[in-house]
């Protein structure tokens, strides 16, 4: 997580110039992460905030800090300016936000927002799995074709083979019997030998 934090603070200065750009034209970036997680288990506050210095904590630049709020460190009264918005941001459940509500009133209208976004989200995801199950069915039905064509093609070489060998074993047969033939067997006995049909032979 902390080298996704910093691959994507290290992008919003990189993406701000283009091939050929002078580095002056970099602006001061603040990068903050809210986390739902602890993320930095050996701090104790909340709210940090970092950017580069060396040991002796000087400055390197200014052009870049990182701030990092964890939600589950905020304490349970509000101690700052921004508490009563990440206490906002920490609420999961419909009561929650009531309570909230009621307590500062100046959260209704953002609740409010947040309920109509929430609902707006629902419909969008239930058209999304409605349409994803549309594609399931129809994902389904061509495998099904292909299968069917695949297990017709294997049926069709199995036929293939095995009406070849039955072929192939026939064809043996009547060689065999056109040689007793010249040698002067009778018809009986070159049935007997290769289960031809008197019919068969007397086409011979």
């Amino acid at each position: 997580m902390r080298n996704r934090v910093l691959y994507y603070s290290a992008r919003l200065i990189g993406d701000q110039i283009k091939w050929g750009d002078k580095y002056r034209k970099l602006h001061h970036v603040i990068s903050i992460v809210i986390c739902d997680h602890v993320l930095l288990a050996e701090e104790n506050d909340y709210l940090n905030v970092y950017d580069l210095r060396n040991d002796k904590n000087r400055s390197f630049t200014d052009l870049l800090k990182v701030v990092i709020i964890e939600l589950p460190k905020l304490p349970e009264e509000e101690d700052s300016a921004i508490w009563l918005w990440l206490r906002f941001l920490k609420c999961t459940k419909k009561e929650e936000y009531e309570m909230l509500a009621k307590k500062y009133p100046q959260l209704k209208k953002p609740i409010k927002c947040t309920k109509r976004m929430g609902l707006l989200e629902s419909i969008r995801d239930y058209q999304f799995h409605r349409n994803l199950a549309r594609e399931d069915e129809i994902c389904l039905h061509l495998q099904w074709k292909e299968d069917g064509i695949a297990e017709g093609k294997e049926i069709g070489i199995a036929q293939g083979i095995t009406q070849g060998i039955a072929q192939g074993i026939t064809e043996e047969k009547l060689t065999i019997a056109r040689n007793l033939l010249i040698e002067g067997s009778t018809p009986e006995f070159i049935q007997k030998i290769t289960e031809l049909s008197l019919d068969e032979i007397a086409g011979l």
